[in-house]
């Protein structure tokens, strides 16, 4: 190789010694030399085009071919980008499926609908409720009946015979015996007078609960809470069981309340549910009012006041309505017992 590169470079000063000879002008050197010029520019071209892909072709093949190399690359390029994070912090970008952002158009802006409050509904719906004024009462139904008669319509309707009837001292002995996960989990919104807040929990709750009930004790004490965890609302399914006109094929609620009271005097106060739900009385009664959201409130939709007694229950959709509970008239005898199911409604 070395031998015809000497021989090739004695031949060109060969060459150029002759054109000298002849006197020939730069641009006639230039037009002689264009073929020979542009040989040696393919030349090196193609010894940077097999430098330069050769390594990105090898690249290639193994990330897409061999899993080990493909995962070892992966991981030192992460560890790169955490290196990476005090002088550029890259995670803005990393669930981004655009680099650059694009300006929305400012008519889409304007279109776009404003995401409704917890205690708004659309204007559209207040035509539903308008000409409302008691809740209408049915029995003896199936779920297609109250979902094309009353919640597709936006209307409350209380069931008189959903046949969940409980006392307190067995759904006491109920939770005891067969919900260890409720008695260990920590409940969400709680109210009670038998503990401070701090010092809560559903089992030394119930215990003081079932020490008032064995002495027959006179005290006024009240509970509210909700199981907001999976393994709380699913241990909830012993007492609070699906009424009978719970379909199958409708999701199962994914959050569960347990309302009691006893001797006590409540105000209503509402309590914040989404979806369909499913106040279910067990024993006693209470007080509800359901109250039309933003802007069917005031003198366009009525407020919708109620007792739900043992054995009842109010099934509504959270389209429309705000749900308060209280107990004016508390029965000395009697507990108040209700279970108020959410279920997440999609039509």
């Amino acid at each position: 190789m070395d031998v015809k590169m000497e021989k090739l470079e004695r031949e060109l000063e060969e060459f150029l010694a002759d054109c000298r000879k002849q006197k020939f002008s730069d641009e006639e050197m230039r037009f002689i030399c264009q073929p020979i010029v542009w040989y040696f520019r393919r030349l090196t071209i193609r010894r940077w085009i097999l430098w330069f892909f050769l390594p990105i072709l090898v690249v290639y093949l193994l990330w897409n071919y061999c899993d080990t190399c493909a995962w070892s690359a992966s991981a030192v390029g992460r560890l790169l980008l955490i290196q990476l994070l005090p002088y550029w912090d890259w995670t803005p970008y990393y669930y981004n499926r655009c680099l650059i952002e694009r300006a929305e158009p400012a008519d889409s802006k304007i279109n776009e609908p404003k995401p409704l409050g917890r205690h708004e509904t659309l204007w559209e719906n207040c035509v539903l409720c308008e000409s409302l004024n008691t809740i209408p009462i049915a029995s003896n139904v199936s779920y297609s009946m109250l979902e094309i008669e009353y919640l597709e319509r936006g209307l409350p309707v209380i069931v008189t015979d959903c046949q969940v009837q409980q006392d307190l001292d067995s759904l006491l002995q109920r939770i005891n015996d067969k919900t260890p996960q409720l008695l260990n989990s920590k409940p969400c919104d709680v109210s009670t007078n038998l503990l401070l807040r701090h010092l809560f929990n559903i089992d030394s709750a119930l215990e003081k609960i079932s020490g008032y009930q064995a002495t027959a004790s006179s005290m006024a004490w009240h509970l509210q809470f909700r199981n907001c965890d999976t393994k709380s609302v699913k241990a909830s399914r012993v007492y609070a069981p699906r009424p009978y006109y719970y379909p199958r094929h409708l999701e199962p609620f994914y959050s569960s309340w347990l309302l009691m009271a006893h001797n006590t005097r409540r105000p209503l106060q509402e309590i914040y549910v989404r979806g369909l739900i499913f106040v279910q009385q067990l024993s006693g009664h209470f007080e509800l009012r359901l109250r039309p959201k933003q802007p069917c409130d005031g003198n366009v939709c009525p407020n919708l006041s109620l007792r739900l007694s043992a054995s009842e229950c109010l099934v509504y959709s959270t389209d429309l309505w705000r749900l308060s509970y209280g107990l004016q008239k508390p029965d000395p005898r009697n507990s108040s017992v209700a279970t108020v199911l959410e279920v997440d409604w999609e039509r």
